[in-house]
């Protein structure tokens, strides 16, 4: 191979890697403004400046791209670790962190729809629902890099388990009433998990 084959090669990879990101931006970015349902592929690769051939092009189908959408979008919310700080230190940050996120995220009012979307699609609810594993898994792991085992108040995996679905859930009141539920609340709920 000469060395401009390989170049082209490399162009053409990383014009295929730009497609692909400016389509999950476009998906996004409706999903966001104007809901699940219409973010449709037509929409989607008018709003890339593409057709819907380029969507088939690097996706399998809809629900393929629209994982790939909630891997980009919703990643997980992690505190920054300080040596040396307590678990219950460590759980305040991780608060203040979801309400950041909260935050954040507020303006995409159109969530809801896509996740119940989601609950419609047995295959795309499986393919992300193996994604939130792992990435529990993952965090489980982590935590316990950071704290032994006998510092938390249950078992790392269920402890993730526990400290997302309370941070999914305060974000979501948050999203309803953000004035009843300020940082506060949040550093409250994280830190009576941590234990005295």
């Amino acid at each position: 191979m000469t060395e401009s084959e390989g170049t082209g090669r490399r162009r053409r990879g990383g014009k295929r890697d730009r497609t692909r990101s400016a389509l999950i931006t476009a998906a996004g970015d409706l999903i966001r403004d104007h809901g699940y349902e219409a973010a449709t592929l037509e929409a989607i690769a008018a709003r890339a400046g593409m057709t819907r051939g380029a969507i088939y092009g690097n996706f399998t189908n809809r629900d393929d791209l629209f994982a790939e959408v909630v891997l980009e979008r919703w990643t997980p919310v992690t505190p920054e670790y300080l040596p040396g700080s307590s678990f219950r230190e460590h759980m305040a940050r991780l608060a203040r962190a979801y309400f950041a996120a909260a935050r954040e995220r507020a303006p995409a009012v159109h969530a809801a729809s896509f996740q119940l979307q989601v609950r419609r699609h047995e295959a795309l609810r499986r393919r992300l629902a193996i994604q939130g594993r792992e990435i529990i898994e993952s965090t489980a792991r982590e935590l316990l890099s950071l704290y032994p085992a006998a510092e938390l108040p249950v078992p790392a995996v269920p402890l993730i388990k526990a400290l997302a679905a309370l941070g999914e859930g305060l974000m979501a009141a948050y999203f309803a009433d953000p004035e009843y539920y300020p940082e506060e609340v949040f550093v409250m709920a994280f830190e009576a998990l941590a234990g005295r």
